[in-house]
This record gives structure tokens, C-alpha cells and sequence, in this order.
């Protein structure tokens, strides 16, 4: 029995050593580098354009006066007959709503040290959203001839830009397949599957952006101020590697 036992201890600490002494790096795996990477490598671009169906702009009083009190009545007095104006177009309230209310103390640089008072500026403006693209001419001359002597920061956009992105996206695709049939047929060869997609919307929506100004006095005109939306460019590019066969 003893001399079993001294047996089976002695080659759990033959095997022990040997293990002990085996080298490091046999235990390790040896990476397997990946195959290079190969394929067809296109750029595809999608350009869509639409007809803005929406119309964004700023618009308010702006008023003077030697006294605060009646700078403001005057403000209020105009803004107020703005706004209604506005509803009476059809635009709901959640369109319109206030973005600056500005009280401006305005001197008179008469002694560098000893400013003078002269008065007080007062500032309303209002931003307004509507979908009567057509109509953006007549609502501007009536805002003016209601009080509103700032008009200013119009612009346009569209409120499926979302399907007009997806359809953006469909071109670009369709663009960058042609591309790699293209060339893999000069190339002699099959084209596969694709392998990489990677999409890179750097267009995005440009809207057609321009500043305006009218006077009080273009509302006496018979002839409604002249908006032109223009379009709106809905644009993205694919990047995509095809296999090849």
C-alpha cells in the first residue's frame, strides 16, 4: 500500500515539474491576421428637391419715445393689433409666439463723460409659423399695415422631411450601386454583396433663407409684396464596399 502511494506522488510531482518548466508561450494562442480587405468602394449621392409646404418669420414693433410709459402703450398698442390680424388669418395660436421683448434707454453722445437721455426704445417680436406658403405676401402687408415695423429672418421648409430624406437615401443607394456595377463589369468581374454602408447626410435640408424689410408705407401699395419659397434641397451621400466575385 505504501509503495502505491510513494508511486502516485512521485508522478503528480514529475508531471507538476514538467509543466512548471514548460515555456510560456506554448499555452499562448497565435493570432490569425485577418485576410486584406477587398472589394468595391463607391460614393453614392442622393439629391432631392420639394416644394416648401411651410414658412417661418419674425416680425414686430419696434417704437421710440422720450417717455418709457408711452414707448411701451405704443408697443402694445401695435403688437396687439398685429397678433389679431394674424388670427384672423387662420394662424392658432401655437404658431405664434414671442422671442424678444427689448427696453433700450437710447443717449446722446453729446460729452464723452455726460451721455444724454433722449429716450427709450421698445422692441415686441413675434415668430410665426404658416402653412400658407402662397398667402406668406398678403399676411406680411397686413402685419405692416396693422403696426408691425420689424419683419425680418423668413424662412422656408417642408414638414415631411423625413420622407424626403428616405427618398434621398434611396437615390444614393441606387447611385452607388450603378457606380460599382459599373466597375466591377470594366473589371471583369461579379459583383457580391455589400459589406460596409455608411451614410454621411452633410447636405441635410438647405432652405431658401433671405431677409426682408418692409416699410409701413408698402402697405398704401395695391400691388401684395412678392415672396418667392424657391425649393428646398434634401441631399446625402453613401459610402459603400461591395464584395466582389
Amino acid at each position: 500500500m505504501f509503495v502505491r502511494i510513494s508511486i502516485a506522488l512521485t508522478l503528480s510531482a514529475l508531471i507538476a515539474l514538467l509543466l512548471a518548466a514548460a515555456p510560456l508561450g506554448s499555452a499562448q494562442t497565435i493570432p490569425v491576421q485577418p485576410p486584406a480587405n477587398t472589394g468595391i468602394s463607391v460614393v453614392g449621392q442622393g439629391i432631392v428637391l420639394a416644394q416648401p409646404n411651410v414658412a417661418r418669420i419674425t416680425l414686430g414693433a419696434e417704437v421710440f419715445d422720450q417717455s418709457l410709459a408711452n414707448a411701451q402703450a405704443e408697443a402694445a398698442r401695435r403688437m396687439d393689433a398685429v397678433v389679431t390680424k394674424l388670427k384672423a388669418a387662420g394662424i392658432p395660436d401655437t404658431d405664434i409666439h414671442t422671442t424678444a421683448f427689448n427696453i433700450s434707454p437710447q443717449y446722446d453722445q453729446r460729452d464723452q463723460n455726460q451721455p444724454v437721455l433722449r429716450g427709450y426704445q421698445v422692441q415686441n417680436l413675434v415668430e410665426v409659423r404658416t402653412t400658407n406658403v402662397g398667402g406668406l405676401g398678403p399676411l406680411l402687408d397686413d402685419a405692416v399695415s396693422s403696426g408691425a415695423t420689424r419683419v425680418f429672418g423668413i424662412s422656408f421648409e417642408s414638414d415631411n422631411v423625413e420622407a424626403l430624406k428616405t427618398q434621398a437615401r434611396d437615390q444614393a443607394m441606387t447611385n452607388a450601386r450603378a457606380k460599382a456595377e459599373q466597375l466591377a463589369r470594366d473589371a471583369g468581374l461579379t459583383l457580391g454583396r455589400p459589406t460596409t454602408i455608411e451614410e454621411s447626410d452633410t447636405g441635410g435640408v438647405t432652405p431658401v433663407r433671405f431677409s426682408n424689410a418692409p416699410q409701413p408705407a408698402a402697405a398704401a401699395q395695391a400691388v401684395a409684396t412678392p415672396i418667392q419659397p424657391g425649393e428646398l434641397r434634401i441631399s446625402t451621400t453613401v459610402h459603400v464596399v461591395w464584395s466582389i466575385q
